[in-house]
Parts: structure tokens; C-alpha cells; sequence
């Protein structure tokens, strides 16, 4: 009868033993999934932060070309500079008002006025997914 006992407890350490590797191997895989999902999030956040950028440099270019085609000599020297300072100023708010219409700018001001990533993405087709990106990015 004690015998029969001892293999029964025996058996049971056994049981937990394994058990606990079980466990242990399932929390070592989830970290690792948790890591792959991290590492994608971060991909497409990088992805979409290096489309965005060029595009502002594509606009900044242009705008660069736009004030280099504008721009003259003049013969006055004060004159000259007082004209150019006038249209670095106009160049410099077209540009911040085109920065301000990207999408970025406009996913973060409706997430600022109370929408949730599903209907932001309804207003501006955009994924789902894509729009979760960019708040947790920006916002």
C-alpha cells in the first residue's frame, strides 16, 4: 500500500514539473509574438512617417522653385530686401498651411475632437488599422 502511495506522489511531481514547462515554453512564445508585433507596428509607423516626409520634402522643393521662378532682381537694395522678406513670409505660411492639410494632421485633430480610429477611417477611407498606427505615433 505505501508503495502504491510513494508512485502516486511521485507521478504527481512529475505531472507539475511538466506542467510548469508548459507554461513557461507558452509565455516564452508569446513574448516572442508580442516582439512581432511590436517589430511590425514599428515597421509601419516608419513606413508611413517616411511617406509623409516625402511628401513635405516634394512640397518644400516646390515651393523652393515656385519663390526661385518669383523672385527678381531689384535695383534698390532696401527695396530688394523688404520684398523678399514680404514673400519668405507668404512662401512660409503656404507651406505651413500645406503641412497642416496632410493626413497625419488630420487624424490627430479628429482623434482631438473625440472620434475613435474607426470612424476617422471611415471619413477618410482610410484602414483601420493605419489610422490605430498613427494615433499611437502622433497622438
Amino acid at each position: 500500500m505505501n508503495g502504491i502511495i510513494l508512485i502516486s506522489l511521485f507521478l504527481n511531481f512529475i505531472c507539475i514539473y511538466l506542467i510548469v514547462q508548459l507554461w513557461k515554453k507558452l509565455q516564452q512564445i508569446s513574448n516572442v509574438k508580442n516582439t512581432t508585433d511590436v517589430s511590425e507596428d514599428i515597421e509601419a509607423i516608419l513606413e508611413l512617417f517616411t511617406q509623409e516626409m516625402k511628401e513635405e520634402n516634394e512640397n518644400l522643393r516646390r515651393l523652393i522653385s515656385d519663390f526661385a521662378k518669383n523672385s527678381s532682381p531689384k535695383s534698390t537694395f532696401g527695396h530688394d530686401e523688404a520684398t523678399n522678406d514680404e514673400k519668405e513670409d507668404q512662401n512660409d505660411a503656404d507651406f505651413t498651411n500645406e503641412v497642416a492639410e496632410t493626413e497625419t494632421a488630420k487624424v490627430v485633430q479628429l482623434a482631438k475632437q473625440g472620434y475613435n480610429a474607426e470612424e476617422i477611417a471611415k471619413m477618410l477611407n482610410r484602414g483601420k488599422g493605419e489610422i490605430e498606427l498613427l494615433l499611437k505615433f502622433y497622438a
